[in-house]
Protein backbone atom coordinates (compact mmCIF):
# COMPACT_ATOMS: atom_id res chain seq x y z
CA UNK A 1 0.00 0.00 0.00
CA UNK A 2 1.36 3.44 -0.90
CA UNK A 3 1.12 6.25 1.62
CA UNK A 4 2.90 9.52 2.31
CA UNK A 5 4.97 10.21 5.43
CA UNK A 6 5.46 13.80 6.54
CA UNK A 7 8.37 15.03 8.64
CA UNK A 8 7.84 18.35 10.38
CA UNK A 9 10.76 20.35 11.72
CA UNK A 10 10.91 24.16 12.08
CA UNK A 11 9.85 25.53 8.70
CA UNK A 12 10.42 22.18 6.97
CA UNK A 13 7.83 19.92 5.42
CA UNK A 14 9.11 16.75 3.77
CA UNK A 15 7.43 13.83 2.13
CA UNK A 16 8.33 10.62 0.45
CA UNK A 17 6.33 7.76 -0.95
CA UNK A 18 6.59 4.58 1.07
CA UNK A 19 5.76 2.53 -2.01
CA UNK A 20 9.39 3.03 -3.00
CA UNK A 21 11.53 0.20 -1.68
CA UNK A 22 13.69 1.31 1.25
CA UNK A 23 16.89 0.32 -0.50
CA UNK A 24 15.89 2.26 -3.63
CA UNK A 25 15.21 5.36 -1.55
CA UNK A 26 18.50 5.02 0.34
CA UNK A 27 20.45 4.73 -2.91
CA UNK A 28 18.65 7.73 -4.42
CA UNK A 29 19.32 9.92 -1.36
CA UNK A 30 22.96 8.83 -1.25
CA UNK A 31 23.47 9.62 -4.92
CA UNK A 32 21.87 13.04 -4.54
CA UNK A 33 24.10 13.90 -1.57
CA UNK A 34 27.27 12.74 -3.33
CA UNK A 35 26.33 14.61 -6.50
CA UNK A 36 25.93 17.99 -4.80
CA UNK A 37 28.88 17.44 -2.43
CA UNK A 38 31.29 16.76 -5.27
CA UNK A 39 29.95 19.66 -7.33
CA UNK A 40 30.67 21.88 -4.31
CA UNK A 41 34.19 20.39 -4.10
CA UNK A 42 33.61 19.25 -0.53
CA UNK A 43 35.31 16.13 0.80
CA UNK A 44 33.31 13.62 2.83
CA UNK A 45 35.20 14.74 5.93
CA UNK A 46 34.41 18.41 5.32
CA UNK A 47 30.68 17.80 4.84
CA UNK A 48 30.52 15.38 7.77
CA UNK A 49 32.13 17.96 10.06
CA UNK A 50 29.74 20.69 8.90
CA UNK A 51 26.73 18.42 9.44
CA UNK A 52 27.96 17.14 12.81
CA UNK A 53 28.17 13.47 11.85
CA UNK A 54 31.01 10.96 11.44
CA UNK A 55 32.68 10.63 8.04
CA UNK A 56 32.09 6.87 8.12
CA UNK A 57 28.36 7.50 8.57
CA UNK A 58 28.30 9.90 5.63
CA UNK A 59 30.12 7.30 3.52
CA UNK A 60 27.48 4.70 4.37
CA UNK A 61 24.71 7.20 3.56
CA UNK A 62 26.20 8.04 0.16
CA UNK A 63 26.56 4.35 -0.64
CA UNK A 64 22.92 3.67 0.24
CA UNK A 65 23.88 1.32 3.06
CA UNK A 66 21.84 2.87 5.89
CA UNK A 67 18.28 4.06 6.43
CA UNK A 68 19.20 7.66 7.23
CA UNK A 69 17.04 9.68 9.62
CA UNK A 70 15.26 12.69 8.17
CA UNK A 71 16.79 14.92 10.84
CA UNK A 72 20.22 13.96 9.50
CA UNK A 73 19.12 14.65 5.93
CA UNK A 74 18.03 18.10 7.08
CA UNK A 75 21.48 18.83 8.55
CA UNK A 76 23.24 17.62 5.42
CA UNK A 77 20.92 19.62 3.15
CA UNK A 78 21.54 22.84 5.08
CA UNK A 79 25.29 22.50 4.65
CA UNK A 80 24.95 21.68 0.95
CA UNK A 81 22.88 24.84 0.50
CA UNK A 82 19.89 22.84 -0.70
CA UNK A 83 16.67 21.45 0.76
CA UNK A 84 15.82 18.09 2.33
CA UNK A 85 13.03 17.79 -0.25
CA UNK A 86 15.59 17.95 -3.05
CA UNK A 87 17.73 15.20 -1.53
CA UNK A 88 14.66 12.99 -1.18
CA UNK A 89 13.61 13.41 -4.81
CA UNK A 90 14.04 10.49 -7.16
CA UNK A 91 14.21 10.71 -10.90
CA UNK A 92 16.27 12.38 -13.58
CA UNK A 93 14.78 15.89 -13.72
CA UNK A 94 16.31 17.40 -10.61
CA UNK A 95 18.21 20.66 -11.02
CA UNK A 96 20.28 22.72 -8.63
CA UNK A 97 22.61 25.74 -8.99
CA UNK A 98 25.74 25.03 -11.03
CA UNK A 99 27.81 27.44 -8.92
CA UNK A 100 28.05 28.41 -5.29
CA UNK A 101 26.73 31.95 -5.00
CA UNK A 102 26.73 34.56 -2.25
CA UNK A 103 23.14 35.04 -1.18
CA UNK A 104 22.09 31.73 -2.73
CA UNK A 105 18.64 30.61 -1.63
CA UNK A 106 19.17 26.86 -1.34
CA UNK A 107 18.66 26.71 2.40
CA UNK A 108 15.57 28.95 2.26
CA UNK A 109 13.85 27.16 -0.61
CA UNK A 110 11.16 25.56 1.53
CA UNK A 111 10.30 28.93 3.05
CA UNK A 112 10.11 30.56 -0.37
CA UNK A 113 8.20 27.77 -2.07
CA UNK A 114 5.47 27.62 0.55
CA UNK A 115 4.93 31.36 0.00
CA UNK A 116 4.63 31.22 -3.79
CA UNK A 117 1.27 32.22 -5.26
CA UNK A 118 -0.86 29.17 -6.03
CA UNK A 119 -1.11 30.08 -9.69
CA UNK A 120 0.79 32.54 -11.86
CA UNK A 121 1.58 33.06 -15.54
CA UNK A 122 5.12 34.08 -16.50
CA UNK A 123 8.12 34.01 -14.15
CA UNK A 124 10.59 36.90 -13.76
CA UNK A 125 13.79 36.91 -11.69
CA UNK A 126 15.85 40.11 -12.22
CA UNK A 127 18.68 39.05 -9.85
CA UNK A 128 19.07 35.43 -10.90
CA UNK A 129 22.39 34.63 -9.18
CA UNK A 130 22.69 30.87 -8.67
CA UNK A 131 19.01 30.41 -9.53
CA UNK A 132 18.01 28.08 -6.67
CA UNK A 133 14.32 29.07 -6.73
CA UNK A 134 14.26 29.26 -10.53
CA UNK A 135 15.56 25.71 -10.88
CA UNK A 136 13.15 24.42 -8.25
CA UNK A 137 10.09 26.05 -9.83
CA UNK A 138 11.29 25.27 -13.39
CA UNK A 139 8.78 27.61 -15.10
CA UNK A 140 7.93 26.92 -18.73
CA UNK A 141 8.28 30.62 -19.59
CA UNK A 142 10.65 32.93 -17.74
CA UNK A 143 12.80 36.04 -17.95
CA UNK A 144 16.02 35.89 -15.95
CA UNK A 145 18.49 38.74 -15.56
CA UNK A 146 21.65 39.72 -13.73
CA UNK A 147 24.24 42.49 -13.89
CA UNK A 148 27.01 39.89 -13.81
CA UNK A 149 27.70 39.16 -17.47
CA UNK A 150 30.19 36.40 -16.62
CA UNK A 151 27.51 34.50 -14.72
CA UNK A 152 24.95 35.02 -17.47
CA UNK A 153 27.36 33.59 -20.03
CA UNK A 154 26.77 30.19 -18.40
CA UNK A 155 22.98 30.48 -18.61
CA UNK A 156 23.31 31.47 -22.27
CA UNK A 157 25.30 28.30 -23.02
CA UNK A 158 22.31 26.16 -22.02
CA UNK A 159 20.32 27.65 -24.91
CA UNK A 160 22.65 26.19 -27.54
CA UNK A 161 23.59 22.53 -27.92
CA UNK A 162 26.91 23.45 -29.52
CA UNK A 163 27.83 25.91 -26.76
CA UNK A 164 26.69 23.52 -24.04
CA UNK A 165 28.86 20.68 -25.37
CA UNK A 166 31.85 22.99 -25.83
CA UNK A 167 31.38 24.28 -22.29
CA UNK A 168 31.68 20.79 -20.82
CA UNK A 169 34.81 20.12 -22.88
CA UNK A 170 36.39 23.38 -21.73
CA UNK A 171 35.56 22.64 -18.10
CA UNK A 172 37.10 19.17 -18.42
CA UNK A 173 40.22 20.83 -19.79
CA UNK A 174 40.41 23.34 -16.93
CA UNK A 175 40.03 20.50 -14.42
CA UNK A 176 42.81 18.53 -16.10
CA UNK A 177 45.32 21.40 -15.95
CA UNK A 178 44.35 22.67 -12.50
CA UNK A 179 47.26 23.93 -10.43
CA UNK A 180 48.05 27.04 -8.39
CA UNK A 181 49.90 28.62 -11.32
CA UNK A 182 47.15 27.85 -13.81
CA UNK A 183 44.50 29.15 -11.42
CA UNK A 184 46.31 32.50 -11.30
CA UNK A 185 46.71 32.53 -15.10
CA UNK A 186 43.01 31.85 -15.67
CA UNK A 187 42.05 34.39 -13.01
CA UNK A 188 44.18 37.08 -14.69
CA UNK A 189 42.52 36.63 -18.10
CA UNK A 190 40.24 39.60 -17.39
CA UNK A 191 43.33 41.85 -17.27
CA UNK A 192 44.10 41.09 -20.93
CA UNK A 193 43.06 43.46 -23.72
CA UNK A 194 41.28 40.73 -25.67
CA UNK A 195 39.19 39.48 -22.73
CA UNK A 196 35.92 40.94 -24.01
CA UNK A 197 36.45 39.29 -27.38
CA UNK A 198 36.47 35.79 -25.88
CA UNK A 199 33.56 33.53 -26.83
CA UNK A 200 30.57 33.04 -24.53
CA UNK A 201 31.82 29.49 -23.89
CA UNK A 202 35.25 30.72 -22.77
CA UNK A 203 33.67 33.27 -20.42
CA UNK A 204 31.30 30.64 -19.02
CA UNK A 205 34.00 28.01 -18.48
CA UNK A 206 36.27 30.51 -16.74
CA UNK A 207 33.40 31.63 -14.53
CA UNK A 208 32.57 28.10 -13.35
CA UNK A 209 36.19 27.01 -12.95
CA UNK A 210 37.08 30.01 -10.78
CA UNK A 211 33.97 29.46 -8.66
CA UNK A 212 34.95 25.84 -8.03
CA UNK A 213 38.69 26.45 -7.55
CA UNK A 214 38.77 29.67 -5.56
CA UNK A 215 38.43 30.32 -1.85
CA UNK A 216 34.99 29.31 -0.56
CA UNK A 217 33.19 29.75 -3.88
CA UNK A 218 33.31 33.53 -3.73
CA UNK A 219 32.73 35.79 -6.70
CA UNK A 220 34.32 39.16 -6.00
CA UNK A 221 35.73 41.89 -8.21
CA UNK A 222 37.65 45.06 -7.44
CA UNK A 223 36.74 48.60 -8.47
CA UNK A 224 38.17 47.97 -11.94
CA UNK A 225 35.99 44.89 -12.39
CA UNK A 226 38.88 42.43 -12.10
CA UNK A 227 38.26 39.10 -10.35
CA UNK A 228 40.44 39.03 -7.23
CA UNK A 229 39.48 36.02 -5.08
CA UNK A 230 42.50 33.97 -3.93
CA UNK A 231 42.91 30.31 -4.73
CA UNK A 232 41.19 27.72 -2.59
CA UNK A 233 44.44 25.68 -2.57
CA UNK A 234 42.61 22.61 -3.86
CA UNK A 235 44.53 19.64 -5.18
CA UNK A 236 41.71 18.56 -7.48
CA UNK A 237 38.78 20.54 -8.87
CA UNK A 238 35.53 19.02 -10.11
CA UNK A 239 33.85 21.70 -12.22
CA UNK A 240 30.39 20.23 -12.70
CA UNK A 241 27.84 17.56 -11.94
CA UNK A 242 27.08 15.99 -15.33
CA UNK A 243 23.53 14.91 -14.46
CA UNK A 244 22.70 18.39 -13.22
CA UNK A 245 24.20 20.11 -16.27
CA UNK A 246 22.37 17.73 -18.59
CA UNK A 247 19.07 18.33 -16.79
CA UNK A 248 19.50 22.11 -16.97
CA UNK A 249 20.32 21.91 -20.68
CA UNK A 250 17.27 19.73 -21.39
CA UNK A 251 15.08 22.08 -19.37
CA UNK A 252 16.27 25.12 -21.35
CA UNK A 253 15.67 23.31 -24.63
CA UNK A 254 12.01 22.59 -23.87
CA UNK A 255 11.25 25.91 -22.16
CA UNK A 256 11.03 29.57 -23.21
CA UNK A 257 13.78 31.21 -21.14
CA UNK A 258 14.92 34.74 -21.95
CA UNK A 259 18.36 35.65 -20.55
CA UNK A 260 19.01 39.38 -20.02
CA UNK A 261 21.93 41.45 -18.76
CA UNK A 262 20.75 44.83 -17.58
CA UNK A 263 19.04 46.92 -14.94
CA UNK A 264 16.34 45.23 -12.86
CA UNK A 265 13.73 47.76 -14.00
CA UNK A 266 14.23 46.77 -17.65
CA UNK A 267 14.12 43.07 -16.73
CA UNK A 268 10.46 43.27 -15.67
CA UNK A 269 9.17 45.77 -18.23
CA UNK A 270 6.99 43.08 -19.84
CA UNK A 271 5.48 41.81 -16.58
CA UNK A 272 1.67 41.84 -16.56
CA UNK A 273 -1.14 41.12 -14.15
CA UNK A 274 -0.96 37.48 -13.06
CA UNK A 275 2.79 37.18 -13.62
CA UNK A 276 5.21 36.46 -10.76
CA UNK A 277 8.39 38.41 -9.97
CA UNK A 278 10.99 37.29 -7.43
CA UNK A 279 13.54 39.92 -6.40
CA UNK A 280 16.69 38.69 -4.64
CA UNK A 281 18.90 41.80 -4.79
CA UNK A 282 22.22 42.48 -3.08
CA UNK A 283 21.11 42.88 0.52
CA UNK A 284 20.92 46.00 2.62
CA UNK A 285 23.83 46.12 5.08
CA UNK A 286 23.47 45.58 8.80
CA UNK A 287 24.89 48.36 10.92
CA UNK A 288 28.40 47.66 12.25
CA UNK A 289 28.73 44.44 10.25
CA UNK A 290 30.94 43.57 7.32
CA UNK A 291 28.60 42.39 4.58
CA UNK A 292 29.78 40.90 1.31
CA UNK A 293 28.04 42.55 -1.65
CA UNK A 294 30.80 42.87 -4.28
CA UNK A 295 29.06 40.81 -6.97
CA UNK A 296 30.05 43.37 -9.60
CA UNK A 297 32.11 46.56 -9.77
CA UNK A 298 28.90 48.59 -9.34
CA UNK A 299 27.64 48.73 -5.75
CA UNK A 300 23.94 48.36 -4.90
CA UNK A 301 23.32 51.23 -2.47
CA UNK A 302 20.39 52.70 -0.53
CA UNK A 303 19.16 54.59 -3.58
CA UNK A 304 19.02 51.35 -5.53
CA UNK A 305 17.08 49.72 -2.69
CA UNK A 306 14.59 52.61 -2.86
CA UNK A 307 14.32 52.27 -6.65
CA UNK A 308 13.58 48.58 -6.18
CA UNK A 309 10.92 49.28 -3.54
CA UNK A 310 9.23 51.80 -5.85
CA UNK A 311 9.28 49.24 -8.65
CA UNK A 312 7.71 46.64 -6.37
CA UNK A 313 4.93 49.10 -5.55
CA UNK A 314 4.36 49.80 -9.25
CA UNK A 315 4.15 46.09 -10.04
CA UNK A 316 1.75 45.64 -7.13
CA UNK A 317 -0.56 48.30 -8.58
CA UNK A 318 -0.50 46.39 -11.89
CA UNK A 319 -1.66 43.12 -10.33
CA UNK A 320 1.72 41.39 -10.55
CA UNK A 321 2.63 38.93 -7.79
CA UNK A 322 5.80 40.15 -6.05
CA UNK A 323 8.13 38.33 -3.66
CA UNK A 324 11.37 39.83 -2.36
CA UNK A 325 14.18 38.75 -0.03
CA UNK A 326 16.48 41.02 1.97
CA UNK A 327 18.09 41.52 5.36
CA UNK A 328 15.80 42.36 8.26
CA UNK A 329 16.93 45.96 8.73
CA UNK A 330 14.92 49.01 9.85
CA UNK A 331 15.54 50.60 6.45
CA UNK A 332 14.07 47.66 4.51
CA UNK A 333 11.08 47.43 6.85
CA UNK A 334 10.45 51.15 6.35
CA UNK A 335 10.56 51.24 2.54
CA UNK A 336 8.29 48.18 2.24
CA UNK A 337 5.57 49.37 4.60
CA UNK A 338 2.22 48.11 3.40
CA UNK A 339 3.64 44.79 2.14
CA UNK A 340 3.55 41.50 4.02
CA UNK A 341 6.90 41.19 5.82
CA UNK A 342 7.90 37.89 7.44
CA UNK A 343 11.15 37.42 9.35
CA UNK A 344 13.05 34.18 8.74
CA UNK A 345 16.37 32.89 10.00
CA UNK A 346 19.17 32.00 7.61
CA UNK A 347 22.79 30.94 7.88
CA UNK A 348 25.61 32.56 5.99
CA UNK A 349 27.34 29.82 3.97
CA UNK A 350 29.91 31.91 2.07
CA UNK A 351 31.47 34.23 4.64
CA UNK A 352 35.26 34.34 4.31
CA UNK A 353 35.60 33.50 7.99
CA UNK A 354 34.06 30.35 9.42
CA UNK A 355 33.13 32.30 12.54
CA UNK A 356 31.12 34.64 10.33
CA UNK A 357 28.86 31.88 9.04
CA UNK A 358 26.36 32.48 11.78
CA UNK A 359 22.61 32.92 11.77
CA UNK A 360 21.15 36.14 10.39
CA UNK A 361 17.63 37.48 10.15
CA UNK A 362 16.18 37.91 6.69
CA UNK A 363 12.78 39.00 5.50
CA UNK A 364 10.50 37.54 2.85
CA UNK A 365 8.29 40.31 1.50
CA UNK A 366 5.14 39.68 -0.55
CA UNK A 367 2.18 41.66 -1.86
CA UNK A 368 -0.30 38.79 -1.70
Amino acid sequence: MAFNVYFNAPNISLWYNKSMENNELQISVGENIRSIRTSENLSQQELASLAGIERAQLSRIENGQVDVQLSTISKIATNLNTTPDFLLKAGSLKMHPFVKWAGGKGQLLNKLICRLPKHFNNYFEPFIGGGALFFEVAPKKAVINDVNIELLSVYKCFKSKTNYEELLKKLDYFSSIHSEDNYLKIRSMDRENDFNSLSVVEHAARMIYLNKADFNGLYRVNSKGFFNVPSGKKIKVNCYDLNNMRNIFNYFQKSDIQVLNGDFVEAVKDAKAGDFVYFDPPYDSFENKNNFTSYSKDCFDKNDQKRLANLAKKLDSMGVFVMLSNHNTPFINEIYKGFNIEVVNAKRMIDSKVSGRSGVEEVIITNY
